[in-house]
């Protein structure tokens, strides 16, 4: 099916190419007050759709009055469940598996302009060229199929923060300079009231079982990434956790993350148990629906985390955190705003060049040391 509907698309663009009039218009014929429907393109993680944030608020101001629909992948569209910036989410099942419906979906919609905040997946940009929006934009550098059927291609600059790369388009394609500390915001809205019912089912849950901790600390681990490489070892969670407990009866381990990682949580949960503290760690893994993980993060104190998207899930909502970075570059996806609630703990790349998600050997995560980010951890909840 997925392979019909990518051959369906790929026809579906050669036919409109024929006639150069379908043909996407150049940055120069762009006219800003003409703009009444946009949509935004972020089909890839977590991570990559919140850096968008800033973008599409931008767009907001710069467009008020205009229709903007955000695309999501699938995977990813809950999150933004409560999302205030977006007319309409629409949800992408990824690799061309529903990449017709997109097509119908933007040609109803008459789009005005569509911008595209990655490269990684061509589906979006051909179901936009195809459907006939007349102005794409697009970031990136990679020269697969679909580059001359933008208008404008935006390079990445790595010297940048990933949201101010995206910020970039926005720059470029409406000549505004967007450069305030403030344009850098990612921002996810949550609802206290849930927020405090979830601390308070946590909290309580452990003083059932004979412990006053409803005043509590909840630090939270999220011990898992997209990739190994990225990821700090099993074992170094295990004795932050069994550490922490052993400081004070105040402390509670809430382990983070999909279904997929509930029996490595479950393996850390019983690993600590081991060495004390039993009823005060949490396995949450895979019992969070997305579009609850603002509230789940919210609810936390601290949380402890790989270069992954509940950090910056942690970073839009305003929980500290304490992240940890050695393959990827802080600089390009670490914390961009309230610095001060956001401890990195890093070490040099011991590779040269890095391989990052290629590498057989992934190991340097281990060079961060667990008494370093307990330290960084007994900060963070010292400055509350």
């Amino acid at each position: 099916m997925r392979l019909f509907q990518k051959a369906a698309l790929s026809a579906l663009v050669r036919f409109r190419s024929f006639n150069k009039k379908g043909l996407a218009k150049p940055l120069k014929q762009f006219r800003p007050s003409e703009v009444k429907r946009v949509l935004v393109v972020s089909s890839t993680a977590i991570g990559d759709a919140l850096f968008a944030v800033p973008g599409i608020r931008a767009l907001r101001e710069i467009v008020p009055r205009a229709r903007l629909d955000l695309l999501l992948r699938d995977k990813v569209a809950d999150l933004f469940s409560d999302f205030p910036l977006a007319d309409e989410i629409i949800s992408y099942r990824g690799r061309y598996k529903n990449g017709i419906a997109l097509f119908r979906k933007f040609k109803e919609k008459k789009y005005h302009l569509c911008i595209v905040f990655h490269d990684s997946d061509p589906c979006p940009v051909e179901a936009a060229f195809a459907a006939g929006i007349p102005f794409i934009f697009r970031i990136g550098q990679k020269d697969e199929k679909v580059c001359h059927l933008l208008s404008a291609r935006i390079p990445y600059d790595n010297r940048k923060h990933a949201i101010d790369q995206r910020l970039e388009v926005i720059r470029r394609v409406f000549n505004v300079s967007l450069s305030e500390e403030s344009c850098l915001r990612m921002d996810l809205p949550v609802h206290e009231q849930k927020v405090a019912n979830f601390r308070k089912s946590l909290l309580g849950s452990s003083m059932r079982k004979g412990r006053e901790t409803v005043n509590g600390v909840l630090v939270g681990f999220q011990f898992s990434a997209s990739g190994q490489y990225k990821e700090w070892p099993m074992e170094n969670f295990i004795g932050l956790g069994a550490r922490l407990l052993e400081l004070s009866d105040s402390h509670n381990i809430v382990l983070m993350g999909g279904s997929g990682d509930a029996a490595r949580a479950e393996e850390i949960k019983n690993a600590i148990y081991k060495k004390g503290g039993k009823g005060r760690v949490f396995n949450l893994s895979g019992k969070v629906a997305l579009k609850d993980l603002p509230t789940a993060i919210k609810a936390l104190d601290v949380l402890v985390t790989n270069d992954t998207g509940p950090l910056h899930v942690a970073i839009a909502v305003g929980t500290k955190t304490v992240s940890l970075f050695v393959p990827t570059n802080v600089e390009g996806t670490g914390p961009a705003q309230d610095l001060h609630l956001h401890k990195v703990v890093s070490k040099p790349k011991p590779c040269n060049p890095c391989v990052e998600k290629y590498c057989k050997r992934p190991d340097c995560m281990g060079l961060i040391k667990t008494s370093e980010v307990e330290r960084a951890v007994i900060e963070a909840l010292k400055s509350s």
